[in-house]
């Protein structure tokens, strides 16, 4: 795509850099040539090919739609173009020695992304006319099935009337498939020609678009040549049907008017002899009243003026429109039945006399009175016809939500039917944990589109039909499936965001770690001259300690909460976790030596800080600390209280907020314990300054017992806690799914719908079961291990009593559920057992059908045809397809006899008046397909015998010319003979050769004629 212009000498091309531009399954790659100073844009790759039209119409729209994505993508590049040629601009006008060049590079780089956008744009025009073409192509082929189907049905006529109707409607079959034809054929060329015009034009031909070129224009040119090779074929038969049809018309038409003319003869006859009538008054009057009742039954007035007034009366009354269509739709019916028979009268009596008579102007005249108020009323009685209408859009609009939901669940599907991988790195989870959240808002999407389909069925109630029964069904169990989802998405969100955040965390640690770390292990605590910054200096560091803490406990608790959710998962539900679970347990445990080790550190830092200062000094505050901290650990005490005393069957949100409240003492339990070891290391640096120590050291060691007391109770008490929340979290969610299931067994399926439905409930039900299973023996496991945890010295105060209540009520529920899913998913399996046989039956009744109108088409084809073209080879022919259909016969007899023993066996003790139903089709489609195949076999015999009779009548031939061609010859040679003795030589021969043959074919014509009888 460069300018029209060349350089004089030959420069080399460079490949500057390449645009890839992608949507859907299009992409294109655009390169940036420079040769000199001529910038060209070449498309150096594009898929699918430029001329690629698709295969169908659907192929087509997912082309022209991912098409339109890519030049929306492209144009958007548009801004950076016009910008860069700008520069281009403003570089030329600070370089005026090189301005020539600049400009150059930019008229050359403006025109070529002009002829690649045109270029692009007329790829989207290309789609659209073949989008079209593939349309009047799906027009013509309909068009070809309903003629097609025309001609297969058998078509009776009881009048000349309906044998017009029947030509008539050929003639529309005709003139409608010339114009489909004729609209495709100029649509083809359309479109060929424009491929043509677009290979040629464009800048770019290369051997991959005249081969993408050649490919579509082949494929348009198959698929038109198949549909006219159909037309033409069907226009022959149609063309043949309709020269019989307007024969049989001319005979009906002779003897309508012979019957015509006889009526008007025997009339005329009638009023000559009785000329008398109508000759005195009286009778006149007769004549008049009888005319006058005729006049009355012609006119349905009087109904029709009822249904009139009905009409204002149904207006006024405001009804809905499901009410007013259903009554719209009887008065439809009235009208029709009542006027009917007058106008079917009116238009007998026309038929009989002369239409231009004057007789008949008066006939005439009230049958397009009635027709008129007919039609009138017709337009007023329009509501049935506005509420099909509105049904039909309804279904259509319920119909594109639920394909919208369902398409939405086949792409989610996949993803959760694979186990989870939680990543091996902090990026990998990342991003597979921001995969979720976007599979986490499509959900919801989709949840937003079920909602729609349900408010719109809701809101539309009035519109109730078959269609929507099975609609509502649908929704459901797509609301079932995409709940399922939405908490297995959930779920595995909640595990990635939790591993991200601990993996997070826990780099944030270790960096704070090794801050502390080298912070005390080389910062060498400030003299006393400079207390200010020894006081900022020993600030920081505690706080920088209390940070560390908080945010290693936060961190403990995140991994805490990831294998409480590892052991909740489902079965299948995350990939072997085993290594990850390792690493977090590893991690938490170098955390906690962490903790200690830098507990350690800040000991011996805090003592050489306290080294410099004088032995009293040291001393006052040691007794200072020791009465703080004896003082902090009674009210340690005091705070455990809540905790000894804990009901451990509690609501689990009291139980969230003691341990939340617990969480936040933990940096306090670690700065008491460090406060402790403080005091023991002091105590053991005084002894040696010579300070009177012994003074305190009963409260010392009755501090110490008293502090190891509690860490032992602390530590207890943090392992039941953890252990009561896994607990109550796996009963809740237990509760919830019981609940759920409870629903389930209460609105079990009464009505056996679809098979899929049935499936999907099916596996829901196994797999919610499956789910309860696991979570009812962990919450047993978490429950026997905190009452063995409860036996502890320090844990006696905890009240377990109602925790094992709630494992012997847990214990009782699960079996009683268990039983009921059971018999539940019983129910379930028998559902698909039976639609799964219903639909067995249903197919075996569709190949009845398939089977019997395709023989009923063989029998009427070879029926049409005449007695020369019905002769022995096509006889045989016939035979041998009679053949084939009595074949499959008995195979569909066979599948027949499997599928009524299965019924039989499965269903014995099946608990529904439905299988009796089923059991009833099975008994009407064997008698059925017995009576058929009784038919095939007669139609099959009836062929043998024809076969046979054809056969003897050819071998009567055979012998008839044969004796014709001896007598001719015995004729001839008497002629020649010359004596007595040769005519009696010659008259022996003829009887020896001739004679007897007689009798046997006499037996073959007598045979011949009583297969004749036989067979007509």
């Amino acid at each position: 795509m460069s300018s029209q212009g060349s350089p004089s000498v030959a420069l080399s091309t460079t490949t500057v850099s390449s645009v890839a531009v992608q949507a859907g399954d299009s992409k294109i790659v655009i390169a940036v040539i420079k040769c000199g100073k001529w910038v060209q844009l070449q498309l150096a790759e594009s898929q699918p090919n430029l001329l690629e039209i698709g295969s169908s119409q659907d192929e087509t729209k997912k082309l022209l739609h991912d098409h339109e994505l890519l030049l929306a993508k492209l144009k958007a590049l548009e801004d950076r173009v016009w910008e860069l040629l700008q520069e281009a601009d403003k570089t030329a006008e600070e370089n005026k020695d090189q301005s020539q060049v600049y400009d150059a590079m930019a008229e050359t780089l403006g025109e070529a992304w002009a002829a690649l956008v045109s270029m692009l744009e007329r790829r989207t025009e290309l789609l659209r006319l073949t989008s079209e073409f593939f349309e009047n192509a799906l027009e013509f082929a309909i068009k070809i099935d309903q003629a097609e189907d025309f001609l297969q049905n058998t078509h009776e006529f009881e009048s000349a009337e309906s044998l017009k109707s029947l030509l008539q409607l050929h003639e529309h079959h005709t003139k409608e498939l010339l114009e489909r034809s004729l609209a495709l054929l100029n649509k083809s060329q359309q479109l060929t020609d424009f491929i043509e015009k677009f290979k040629c034009e464009g800048p770019n031909v290369n051997p991959e678009l005249t081969q993408g070129a050649h490919s579509s224009c082949l494929k348009v040119d198959s698929l038109l040549e198949l549909l006219q090779d159909r037309r033409r074929q069907l226009d022959k038969y149609l063309k043949q049907q309709w020269q019989e049809l307007s024969q049989v018309l001319q005979i009906c038409q002779w003897d309508q008017q012979e019957n015509q003319v006889t009526c008007w003869f025997q009339k005329t006859i009638r009023d000559l002899q009785e000329q008398s009538l109508g000759s005195s008054l009286s009778d006149n009057e007769d004549l008049i009243h009888k005319h006058e009742e005729l006049i009355i039954k012609a006119k349905a007035f009087d109904v029709l003026g009822r249904v009139e007034a009905y009409l204002k009366l149904l207006k006024s009354e405001g009804l809905s429109l499901a009410v007013l269509a259903v009554r719209h739709e009887e008065l439809h019916r009235k009208i029709k039945d009542c006027t009917a028979d007058a106008l079917q009268k009116g238009q007998t009596l026309i038929s009989q006399v002369d239409s231009c008579s004057s007789q008949v102007s008066g006939i005439h005249e009230m049958m397009g009175c009635i027709k008129r108020r007919v039609d009138h009323l017709t337009e007023q009685c329009s509501a049935h016809k506005e509420y099909a209408l509105k049904k039909q859009q309804l279904t259509a609009s319920v119909e594109g939500y639920l394909r919208k939901v369902e398409m939405s669940i086949q792409k989610i599907s996949p993803v959760l039917s694979n186990a989870m991988d939680v990543g091996s790195t902090r990026s990998e989870s990342e991003k597979i944990l921001n995969k979720y959240l976007e599979l986490d808002i499509q959900a919801k999407e989709t949840s937003h589109e079920l909602e729609a389909a349900a408010k719109t069925m809701m809101e539309k109630n009035e519109f109730v039909s078959d269609e929507m029964v099975s609609l509502s069904s649908k929704a459901r169990w797509l609301a079932e499936e995409l709940n399922l989802f939405g908490q297995s998405i959930d779920y595995r969100s909640q595990v990635l965001q939790t591993y991200v955040a601990f993996l997070k965390s826990s780099e944030e640690v270790e960096m704070q770690f090794q801050s502390l770390k080298e912070f005390y292990e080389t910062e060498i605590p400030q003299k006393e001259q400079d207390d200010a910054k020894a006081k900022h200096c020993s600030d920081s560091a505690e706080k920088q300690w209390q940070l560390f803490l908080k945010k290693s406990f936060i961190t403990q608790d995140l991994g805490l909460e990831f294998l409480n959710l590892i052991n909740m998962a489902k079965e299948n539900e995350i990939l072997d976790v085993k290594n990850e679970v390792y690493l977090m347990k590893n991690t938490m445990e170098n955390q906690k030596a962490e903790r200690e080790e830098l507990s350690l550190l800040r000991l011996a830092w805090q003592l050489k800080a306290t080294e410099s200062k004088p032995g009293k000094q040291q001393w006052a505050a040691f007794k200072e600390q020791l009465k703080k901290t004896s003082h902090n650990l009674k009210l340690l005490q005091e705070a455990l209280m809540p905790v000894s005393a804990l009901d451990l069957g509690g609501s689990l949100q009291f139980i969230l907020d003691l341990r939340q409240k617990w969480n936040d003492m933990k940096p306090q339990f670690q700065q008491l314990n460090d406060e402790v070891q403080y005091i023991m290391k002091e105590s053991e640096e005084l002894t040696g300054k010579g300070a009177p120590v012994k003074e305190k050291s009963q409260q010392l060691k009755d501090l110490i017992h008293f502090h190891q007391k509690q860490k032992e109770r602390i530590q207890d008490y943090e392992d039941i806690l953890y252990k009561v929340v896994q607990f109550h979290q796996v009963k809740e969610e237990l509760g919830r799914l019981i609940k759920s299931r409870e629903l389930e067994f209460v609105e079990q399926p009464k009505e056996l719908g679809d098979a899929h439905d049935v499936q999907v409930h099916l596996r829901c039900s196994q797999e919610k079961q499956a789910r309860v299973d696991h979570l009812h023996r962990l919450a047993l496991s978490l429950g026997v291990d905190i009452i063995s945890s409860v036996q502890r010295p320090h844990c006696s105060n905890v009240s377990a009593k109602n925790l094992q209540q709630q494992l012997e009520l847990l214990e009782e529920d699960s079996m009683k559920w268990r039983a009921k899913a059971e018999e539940y998913e019983r129910t379930l399996s028998r559902s698909v057992e039976y639609c799964a046989m219903r639909d067995e039956i249903n197919e075996l009744k569709d190949s009845f059908k398939d089977i019997k109108k395709k023989f009923n088409n063989l029998k009427f084809n070879y029926t049409k045809k005449n007695e020369k073209s019905r002769n022995l080879k096509a006889l045989k022919y016939q035979i041998q397809q009679v053949d084939m259909y009595a074949e499959k016969m008995q195979a569909l007899k066979r599948k027949m006899e499997k599928v009524s023993n299965k019924t039989s066996d499965s269903f014995l003790n099946y608990p529904s008046d439905k299988v009796n139903v089923l059991l009833e089709v099975m008994k009407d489609l064997q008698k059925h397909v017995d009576d058929f195949d009784k038919v095939v076999t007669d139609y099959k015999k009836n062929l043998d015998l024809t076969e046979h009779f054809q056969e003897v009548i050819e071998e009567c031939h055979f012998w008839y010319e044969d004796a014709s061609a001896t007598v001719v010859r015995v004729g001839k040679y008497s002629t020649e003979c010359k004596t007595k003795e040769a005519v009696k030589i010659l008259h022996q021969q003829f009887n020896k050769f001739i004679a007897p043959s007689v009798p046997q074919q006499e037996e073959r014509i007598q045979e011949a004629t009583d297969l004749a009888q036989r067979l007509y």
